[in-house]
C-alpha cells in the first residue's frame, strides 16, 4: 500500500513537472510570436483624405481608427489646405494620442526654399521630408534645416537613393518598400540603414506578417472605406475632366451619378481651386 502511495506521488510529481515545462514552451511561443510580430509605425493622410474627413466631420474617427491599429504617427499633407483645418487636424491628431508628422510633398514644383518649408511644417510635431526632397535638394540644404528646425525631422527615401542619406539630421528614417519584385533587397536595406520599413496598401502591406520585430509605415492609410467608396465614384471623371479648367466645368458634367456630399469630395479632391465667378 506504501509502494502505491509512493508510486502515485512520483506520477503525480512526474506529471506536474510535465505540465509546466508545456505550459512554459506554450507561454514561451505565444509570448515569443507576439514580440515576433511587426510593429506599426506610422501612416500617411492624403490632402484629398485631410479635406474629405473634414468636410465631413470624421477626422477625430479616422484617427481614432489609426490609434487602435497602434500606429504612433501621422503623416499629414497639408497642400493646400486651410489653416484652421491643419490646426484641428494636428490637434485632433494628438488627442488621439498620435504624433502629428506634416509631409512635406513635392517641394520642388512649389519651388519651396528652407525657411518655406520650416512655416509649412507649423502646425505639427515635426516634418517629414521624402524622396522627392532628396532628389531636388543638396545636402547643404538639409543642414540648414536641421540647424534651423528645432523639432524632429523624419526622412523618407526610396531604395536607389541610400547614399543621399545624411549621416546625422533624421531623427527617422525609412525606406519605401512599395513594390513586390524588389521586396526582399528593400527589407535588407532597411535592415542595414536601421529604418523603418515603409509598406504600400495595395501591394506589400500584405508582407507584414512576414516582417518579424520591424516597424512599419504603410502608405496610404488604407482603412478609410467611406472615403475609398466616394473615390471610386469619381476617379472616371477625375481623368475625363482633367484636360479642363475649373471654370469650363459646370454641375451638369459632374452631376450624373453622385449626390451632392460627393460632389463636394469631388471638388475637395480637385489639385486646384474653384473661382468664385465660375457658376
Amino acid at each position: 500500500m506504501t509502494k502505491i502511495v509512493k508510486n502515485n506521488r512520483f506520477a503525480r510529481r512526474s506529471f506536474e513537472s510535465i505540465l509546466a515545462k508545456l505550459c512554459g514552451t506554450t507561454i514561451g511561443i505565444v509570448l515569443g510570436s507576439e514580440l515576433a510580430m511587426a510593429a506599426p509605425n506610422g501612416v500617411w493622410l492624403s490632402q484629398p483624405q485631410i479635406r474629405f474627413h473634414s468636410s465631413t466631420n470624421t477626422l477625430a474617427q479616422v484617427m481614432a481608427d489609426i490609434q487602435g491599429q497602434n500606429y504612433k504617427v501621422v503623416f499629414l499633407d497639408f497642400r493646400n489646405v486651410p489653416d484652421a483645418v491643419q490646426q484641428q487636424t494636428a490637434q485632433i491628431a494628438r488627442q488621439q494620442g498620435l504624433k502629428p508628422i506634416v509631409w512635406i510633398q513635392s517641394p520642388q514644383y512649389r519651388s519651396l526654399r528652407v525657411p518655406e518649408l520650416i512655416h509649412e511644417a507649423r502646425h505639427g510635431d515635426g516634418i517629414q521630408v521624402d524622396d522627392h526632397f532628396f532628389a531636388h535638394y543638396t545636402l547643404a540644404d538639409f543642414r540648414a534645416l536641421r540647424f534651423q528646425y528645432s523639432q524632429p525631422i523624419f526622412c523618407s527615401i526610396q531604395p536607389f537613393q541610400a547614399a543621399l542619406v545624411p549621416q546625422t539630421g533624421c531623427n527617422q528614417l525609412d525606406v519605401q518598400c512599395y513594390t513586390s519584385n524588389n521586396f526582399t533587397g528593400c527589407e535588407k536595406l532597411a535592415d542595414r540603414l536601421k529604418a523603418v520599413l515603409s509598406l504600400y496598401d495595395k501591394d506589400t502591406y500584405r508582407y507584414k506578417e512576414k516582417l518579424g520585430g520591424r516597424p512599419f509605415n504603410v502608405f496610404l492609410w488604407p482603412y478609410s472605406h467611406k472615403y475609398f467608396g466616394t473615390r471610386s465614384k469619381v476617379s472616371v471623371l477625375e481623368k475625363t475632366l482633367r484636360p479642363f479648367s475649373f471654370c469650363q466645368l459646370s454641375s451638369a458634367k459632374i452631376g450624373a451619378g453622385l449626390s451632392k456630399s460627393e460632389q463636394k469630395s469631388f471638388f475637395f479632391a480637385l489639385p486646384f481651386r474653384p473661382s468664385k465667378n465660375c457658376f
